[in-house]
């Protein structure tokens, strides 16, 4: 009897455990998205990549802003999506690559493969979670202050470093 308390109560502290890190990550992006209390901060989220927000030009970009979804827990279909963590291209720890044929417009997951601190790369198709931390900068706040807009959000999280969880 013993045994099967001690496996549950292991079970409840691992869930509760999860839950909380992605809990806390969704309450990040609210925020990230709502105030600029996070300017200039390194912050920490768990969650998926998933495909940029726009169409490639050309092909002489050395950085992709990637999009990054955090969800409280896996089955959830309430989320959170930030779209511009600044990522290297390339196939260095950190960055990303995008297989993708020089006649070929249309991308999907499968067409991006992330780096991780570790150096492992990580087909997106196949949605792993991560744990990135990286640098928040509101672009509005690099206006002029009589330019600034008091409800632009806008940002970028960069100098991300990328671990698998």
């Amino acid at each position: 009897m013993k045994k099967v308390n001690f496996i549950a109560t292991v079970a409840t502290a691992l869930s509760v455990s999860f839950f909380s890190c992605s809990n806390e990550s969704v309450e990040i992006a609210k925020k990230l998205q709502s105030s600029y209390e996070y300017e200039g901060k390194t912050v920490e989220l768990t969650g998926e990549f998933d495909a940029p927000f726009f169409t490639f030009s050309s092909g002489q970009s050395k950085t992709i802003p990637m999009a990054f979804v955090v969800k409280p827990s896996a089955m959830s279909s309430e989320k959170e999506s930030i779209s511009d963590i600044v990522l290297p291209q390339g196939a260095d720890k950190n960055s990303v690559t995008l297989d993708l044929a020089p006649d070929e417009k249309k991308y999907t997951l499968k067409n991006f493969n992330v780096y991780d601190s570790k150096g492992e790369k990580h087909n997106l198709d196949q949605h792993p979670s991560f744990k990135i931390k990286g640098t928040v900068h509101y672009t509005e706040l690099q206006k002029p202050e009589a330019d600034r807009r008091a409800d632009n959000f806008a940002m970028q999280i960069t100098d991300v470093t990328i671990e698998k969880d």
